[in-house]
């Protein structure tokens, strides 16, 4: 009969995972609460962690504070955390407009970045050669060992599929052919995702609030708009490839429609050219006298900011599209917040600087309440910063599921 079964190593990567998830999510920690944590007993502990400590994957980082309320008697408690310089990250995002690189640590603190434009005229010739010239680059300038970098991880938008020939195989997104390309000029491990998921687990605040874990949504802003869920730290599999079902969404029922979307759709309501296209319906001379001012009679120069300044210096018809457009994604917001479970509701690329975010906070409350408006925020990756979802991969991949072994 066929024997199966975990083998040591397997086991002791497990042990050592399960060992840095705890301190991940609840900071630095003595040896007894992981044990505690972990239900395993503190000797076995003790053991792993003091190999962690001299592989330098862990460091201890002095005795934890005095609780005045409950003195212990014997040694105070001395607690080990992540060493987040013991390895290093390479990530890489390609969206519509930009390639964006970057060289962080553990901790995703930013040790050099770089980032190109490009355009329908940029080849996939051009991307790879980039990432592979700037990732080279960036190693040797830091200085950095082979044994100190985990890797690359590359996040590619949905909509930038197509010209690096990412498609699906088996139902599942098949970048063999990009990394194969990449692999020609980097001697490092890479691995690829879709890059909405990514920025989501980017922006994720790892650390357990109240003992609780957060539910986050993930909402992006481009050619698309997309959706990643984050639940318990994971991002979900309902999302990991399929980010465009969100378009799908109705948020105005009996509204516009869009050919294959329901009417009312977020493809057919909020999408960028939807959008873009309630502005030219209202734009004249008449009906938006300050905002034909400020674009100089062509609309083809509205902006985000513009039609803001607009709003606010009493062009009405402005107003009233911005409040409905802010009015449709609060039903969404308000939905997924339900349907999830989510405390968190990240909005990224939206292109709103703090009076304008503040305006729309204002109007979800008016229309739901201030509890669902609390839990929008903006990105925290701009985006010369949205490298930090491929940094983010890596780190998962390479680090903390492999337990902090090579």
């Amino acid at each position: 009969m066929e024997k199966r079964g975990i083998s040591k190593l397997d086991l002791k990567r497990r042990n050592r995972m399960q060992i840095l998830r705890v301190i991940r999510e609840s900071g630095p920690i003595s040896r007894v609460d992981v044990a505690s944590a972990l239900e395993i007993t503190r000797a076995a502990v003790t053991i792993i962690t003091n190999e962690m400590i001299e592989e330098g994957v862990l460091v201890e980082i002095g005795e934890a504070p005095v609780n005045t309320e409950k003195l212990q008697k014997g040694r105070r408690k001395i607690l080990i955390d992540i060493n987040e310089n013991s390895r290093f990250a390479l990530g890489a995002t390609v969206d519509e407009k930009e390639v964006s690189i970057g060289l962080t640590n553990l901790n995703s603190d930013i040790l050099d970045k770089a980032s190109m434009v490009i355009d329908d005229r940029t080849t996939s010739k051009d991307i790879i050669n980039y990432i592979i010239k700037t990732s080279n680059e960036m190693v040797e300038n830091s200085a950095l060992t082979k044994d100190k970098v985990l890797g690359l991880g590359v996040g590619v938008v949905p909509s930038m599929w197509g010209k690096l020939k990412i498609f699906y195989k088996d139902g599942v997104l098949d970048f063999s052919n990009f990394i194969d390309k990449l692999s020609g000029g980097l001697d490092f491990d890479i691995h690829c995702g879709n890059a909405i998921g990514l920025m989501a687990l980017a922006n994720n605040e790892f650390r357990t609030a109240n003992g609780y874990q957060t539910n986050q949504v993930f909402i992006y802003n481009g050619n698309q708009i997309n959706l990643a869920i984050i639940n318990k730290n994971e991002l979900s599999s309902d999302y990991v490839s399929y980010t465009s079902t969100i378009e799908r969404y109705i948020v105005c029922p009996n509204g516009k429609s869009f050919e294959g979307y329901p009417n009312g759709s977020v493809k057919a309501e909020l999408s960028r050219t939807a959008v873009v296209n309630a502005f030219n319906d209202i734009y004249s001379k008449d009906k938006t006298p300050v905002l034909y001012e400020l674009t100089e009679g062509d609309k083809s120069k509205i902006t985000t900011d513009n039609a803001f300044m607009a709003l606010m210096r009493g062009d009405e018809a402005v107003k009233r599209l911005v409040d409905d457009i802010i009015a449709k994604y609060t039903v969404l917001i308000n939905n997924l917040s339900i349907s999830h479970f989510a405390k968190k509701i990240v909005l990224h690329n939206f292109k709103l600087n703090e009076k304008q975010f503040d305006y729309a906070k204002r109007e979800m409350i008016r229309l739901v309440s201030e509890e669902i408006a609390d839990r929008v925020v903006l990105s925290k990756l701009d985006g010369k910063n949205n490298f930090l979802g491929g940094c983010a991969l890596i780190i998962q991949d390479n680090f903390y599921i492999r337990g902090g072994m090579h």
